[in-house]
């Protein structure tokens, strides 16, 4: 996974405004879709980015 898309962003916002926090996305995330360890590192700073209003 080298950028995340338009539709990975949003649903990493979506989780964002359920209340999920940037770790827990990325756990989420991992398990659900077996993602290896630099995807969950990739999903997990965009996730941080997006909570604090920045650009992933």
């Amino acid at each position: 996974m080298a950028a995340l898309t338009d539709e990975q962003l949003d649903e990493i916002r979506r989780h964002l405004d359920e209340g999920m926090t940037p770790d827990a996305i990325a756990d989420y995330l991992g398990r659900v879709a077996d993602l290896d360890l630099m995807d969950i590192v990739t999903i997990r700073s965009a996730a941080v980015a997006l909570s604090r209003g920045e650009t992933p």
